[in-house]
């Protein structure tokens, strides 16, 4: 049988084009892929740029209101921006000292505010040191407060000692964890005995003084909040007050904070010291702002779906055995719609969002 040489010409021209086909396909398959790719990055690119710009507006918007808050309870408004400047552990301290000052009398004004850099020559300082500085009136603040109650002054050293010890714990073993709860248990004992003493006191010529001083206050909240962040690895360093892994966390922490907020309150409520329910307000409503950051910077990524939309407020907490921490949900009430974040922890149930707005 003789060979087709014009057969097998035809048969690779065939192959060849079938290749080079195949090449093209692959080639435009590419190109799509590399396309697609390019439009997901610039679609995650502006959803980014959306997130980060919401979230800097809500920041703004929530400073705004807190130095807003601090000059409505009559600190002065350049010294109000200079405490903002501080942080808002800062401003949180600040509000709580005015809030306080306010509701008992007190003349607030003077307690925090700026002041001209005095006794040296401009040949001494660098123009930066010229500038007003923050003065923080502490005696004042101490002294509006009142001082620490003779009566309870072991009880309030107990209490301190206490919580040095449990700041020193592990507490993310379960051993470091037994042994806080049982130093919880001691310190608990001392609340109660404050207790007894102040009920069997004598108030009816008034008052000043305070259960605790600003050291056992600080460390007794700490303790408590380290008690809670720890399960999600998180602490509170008691040297300079930050807050330490909680990067990516903020759902987890403050929701923390929130449980600290309620174990804190089951030994000292009932005893009613002015000091030590205000720094415990103010670490509840620091932890709700976070919150709400937080909500704000989830809303405000590219797709984002309420988790569920319902008809009455009714509906929402009938559902609350299905939620998810970081949950965020609708209502209506009154012809309003609303929106609030689930976290679960007792009395902060819900974070409340504000309204959805009109599209």
């Amino acid at each position: 049988m003789g060979f087709n040489f014009g057969a097998f010409l035809g048969g690779a021209a065939r192959g060849g084009s079938q290749v080079l086909d195949e090449r093209r396909a692959q080639a435009d398959r590419d190109k799509v892929t590399k396309e697609e790719r390019q439009w997901q990055l610039a679609t995650e690119n502006r959803a980014n740029a959306r997130s980060k710009k919401a979230k800097r507006a809500s920041d703004a918007k929530a400073l705004e209101e807190q130095i807003g808050t601090m000059v409505a309870l009559g600190m002065p408004a350049d010294a109000a921006r200079a405490v903002a400047k501080n942080g808002k552990g800062a401003m949180k301290v600040a509000i709580s000292d005015l809030t306080y000052g306010k509701e008992n009398g007190h003349d607030t004004s003077s307690l925090y505010a700026l002041k001209d850099t005095v006794g040296l020559t401009s040949s001494e300082v660098t123009e930066a040191a010229k500038a007003p500085k923050l003065v923080v009136d502490r005696i004042a603040i101490r002294n509006m407060y009142g001082t620490v109650d003779n009566d309870v002054s072991n009880h309030n050293e107990g209490i301190l000692k206490i919580s040095d010890q449990q700041l020193n714990l592990n507490l993310t073993t379960p051993e470091g964890q037994a042994k806080y709860d049982i130093l919880e248990t001691k310190k608990s004992k001392y609340l109660q005995d404050i207790g007894t003493i102040a009920s069997a006191k004598d108030t009816s010529k008034g008052d000043d003084s305070r259960f605790f001083g600003e050291s056992t206050t600080y460390r007794h909240i700490i303790s408590h909040r380290n008690r809670h962040l720890a399960v999600h690895e998180a602490s509170v360093n008691i040297q300079t007050g930050v807050s330490e892994g909680i990067k990516g966390k903020a759902l987890a922490v403050n929701s923390a904070d929130l449980k600290a907020v309620n174990s804190l309150r089951v030994g000292t409520k009932p005893l009613n010291d002015p000091f030590m329910n205000a720094e415990i307000s103010a670490l509840e409503q620091d932890a709700k702002i976070n919150l709400q950051t937080y909500a704000a910077g989830q809303m405000g990524v590219e797709g984002f779906t309420y988790t569920a939309q319902y008809d009455t407020k009714q509906d929402v907490s009938a559902a609350n055995k299905n939620r998810v921490p970081g949950d965020i949900v609708t209502y209506n009430k009154d012809g309003v719609t609303y929106q609030v974040m689930w976290v679960g922890v007792k009395g902060n149930e819900y974070i409340s969002l504000g309204i959805v707005p009109a599209i």
